[in-house]
């Protein structure tokens, strides 16, 4: 499957149905975007599914915050973890909150170190990168064909090559004994608005407003 046909014969708008739920938007159009970027179930480029970690805490500041929560896939490339992906149903909120900083507490976790996360609930898809305040990718997946050069660019396996590896991603062949990762709080998106004269890119300017937990 290729990009030019990846969702060609779905129809967006059951995503409304009361129906489809988180476990549709996993099996129709996560599940067929991963593989499209050149993730397998096994192999090098590799997808692991609901990964959990030995210690499910991290320390964020001076605080201690639990993992409640296991993103649906983590994104694995040449041995190393590369990246986050969680999925939820249509109706759940996706650019802040909750959902965001769970995410976000799995990928700094220090048996994880991803340096982008990402959410996906059908609708929209977004990509956060751990040393930004701002998403760096936000699109609506039934766009998916404007974006599709800037998706592949952040989280295909060729985005990760020996030039790109992040200091803190974790080998899987080395990992280390267990010690929490001190994070400064994650921002809290308050509102992600267009920009009406700008892109970066193909793709819209956000302003984010972001205050510290």
């Amino acid at each position: 499957m290729t990009k030019e046909n990846l969702y060609q014969n779905f129809d967006f708008s059951i995503l409304n149905s009361a129906g489809f739920k988180e476990d549709s938007v996993r099996e129709e159009l996560i599940f067929p975007l991963l593989k499209s970027l050149g993730y397998k179930v096994n192999g090098e480029n590799k997808i692991h599914r609901s990964k959990t970690v030995t210690h499910p805490f991290v320390k964020v500041g001076t605080r201690k915050r639990e993992l409640k929560n296991y993103p649906d896939y983590l994104l694995e490339v040449a041995g190393k973890y590369a990246w986050v992906l969680d999925a939820k149903a249509p109706n759940e909120e996706i650019k802040t909150g909750g959902n965001v900083e769970q995410t976000y507490f799995y990928a700094i976790h220090p048996e994880i170190r991803v340096k982008l996360y990402a959410l996906c609930n059908g609708k929209e898809f977004i990509v956060f990168d751990l040393d930004k305040d701002e998403a760096v990718l936000y699109f609506h997946l039934s766009e998916i064909d404007k974006y599709w050069t800037q998706l592949e660019a952040l989280l295909a396996p060729s985005a990760f090559s020996e030039s790109q590896k992040t200091v803190g991603q974790v080998s899987l062949q080395n990992k280390t004994e267990f010690d929490y990762m001190v994070r400064k709080p994650l921002a809290k998106i308050k509102s992600i608005q267009k920009q009406s004269a700008k892109r970066h890119f193909g793709v819209w300017v956000y302003n984010v407003f972001a205050k510290l937990l």
